[in-house]
């Protein structure tokens, strides 16, 4: 399944899950619902630095790729 988000709208710890509701900007600036993503509370953090790393690593790719068209 695939799911579209640009934003969090809550971030919730129940029965030792983690819930994000995640959320789609709208027309006429309403926020639409778009899911929940449920993570074990033990294993998010290891899944969220696990993102943030590979981000860093994706922006680091992209500054190389923009320095690399700009020369």
């Amino acid at each position: 399944m695939h799911l579209y988000a640009d934003g969090i709208n809550q971030v919730t710890l129940s029965n030792n899950n983690l819930r994000i509701q995640l959320v789609q900007s709208g027309p006429n600036e309403t926020v639409i619902e778009s899911g929940t993503l449920i993570l074990p509370a033990s294993q998010a953090a290891a899944i969220v630095n696990g993102l943030t790393q590979t981000l860093n690593q994706l922006d680091e790719q992209l500054k190389a790729q923009q320095a690399a068209t700009t020369h």
